[in-house]
């Protein structure tokens, strides 16, 4: 084989993949949907945990948009919960969201409710989405909206909290939030 030869067989192998539909697409395809019910200790949790935080936000007078992604808290909770438990949610996605849900649940993290109270609950809203924009990579849209108990739409919640995690909590503990959920150094 010719030098001409290699270099053409080479550049085949490299050629930059083709970007058809499928390769472009950030979340899986539908699958059949099935059911999945908040077991009744869930439920609990989750009415006393959003009571306490709608009891923080009147007491402190927190301000209408702050107050907004605190309510997320509890919707991100559960709806992490809910994938680590529906069958259909692949391992390493449930490892991703058992990541997120032992950080809400963890008594210190970045930003600690027991200091700051509600304003604490920032850094885990910020981490449950990521985690979760991680998870629409590999499990299907729809599975996840299923599991969706939030009044907002969930994709439209993401984006906000992204886009605005920098003024929410700084890029510190954003990047810092990133490498807890990424293992990034």
């Amino acid at each position: 084989m010719t030098e001409d030869n290699h270099k053409a067989k080479a550049e085949e192998n490299h050629k930059p993949e083709e970007k058809t539909l499928e390769n472009l697409l950030a979340v899986r395809q539908t699958q059949e949907l099935i059911p999945v019910v908040l077991p009744e200790k869930h439920q609990r949790f989750y009415d006393k945990l959003r009571e306490k935080i709608e009891n923080f936000i009147k007491d402190k007078g927190v301000n209408d948009t702050v107050a907004s992604y605190i309510l997320l808290a509890p919707d991100l909770f559960v709806l992490l919960a809910r994938l680590m438990l529906d069958k259909r949610v692949s391992v390493p996605s449930k490892a991703i969201a058992g990541v997120a849900v032992a950080y809400f649940i963890a008594p210190i993290d970045f930003i600690p409710e027991v200091l700051v109270g509600g304003f604490g609950l920032l850094d885990d809203v910020i981490l449950a989405v990521y985690a979760l924009r991680r998870i629409l990579v590999d499990v299907d849209e729809t599975i996840v909206r299923e599991h969706w108990n939030g009044e907002e739409d969930l994709l439209g919640v993401i984006t906000k909290v992204i886009k605005s995690a920098d003024d929410l909590v700084g890029k510190k503990i954003v990047k810092k939030l990133e490498e807890t959920l990424f293992r990034k150094k």
